[in-house]
């Protein structure tokens, strides 16, 4: 719980800093850029809250970690949300709906009960990893769009260091 009210925190309070920018500038082109910026504000500070701390664990780890892409992929793991139009109240709707009502979410997300604003909502929150790896597909950033096609799905053994580090990250922000 402790977590969901600290994430609420910092999506009422979300900002991209000047310093965020220059940090984006250096790691994303133009393109991933401007997929970047079409997430929300706070959905672009949760990723960079991500990266920063999926950086920190690759500096740590024993194995070889491409670290510019992991970079590009805890930058742009959340891009498919953007289909969903966040703001904060569905945020938090959806997360609420999906911890105290599981099952019932789920069938939202998967459209079992029509097609609604909350069936768009939920199929979002519960697609936006496959709808995100579309995206970056069309664009050309197909390393990327692998990882983050997978960074909800349950851990496999083939997993590249990239897509475990970034699951944990993504886990803790």
């Amino acid at each position: 719980m402790m977590k969901r009210i600290r994430q609420f925190f910092h999506a009422v309070f979300a900002e991209v800093s000047a310093e965020d920018r220059a940090f984006l500038e250096e790691n994303l082109n133009r393109g991933q850029q401007a997929l970047f910026f079409g997430m929300s504000v706070p959905d672009q500070c949760h990723a960079l809250r991500t990266t920063h701390t999926a950086i920190a664990f690759a500096n740590n780890a024993e194995e070889k970690v491409d670290l510019p892409l992991l970079t590009r992929c805890a930058l742009l793991h959340d891009v498919g949300r953007r289909d969903g139009a966040f703001g904060i109240f569905w945020k938090c709707f959806a997360v609420l709906f999906a911890d105290l009502f599981p099952s019932l979410a789920k069938a939202y997300g998967d459209g079992t009960h029509g097609d609604s604003v909350l069936h768009r909502k939920m199929c979002v929150y519960y697609h936006h990893a496959e709808i995100g790896a579309a995206m970056l597909l069309r664009e050309g950033f197909a390393a990327e769009a692998e990882i983050v096609r997978r960074h909800h799905k349950a851990p496999a053994e083939d997993d590249p260091p990239e897509l475990r580090i970034l699951r944990m990250a993504d886990e803790m922000n």
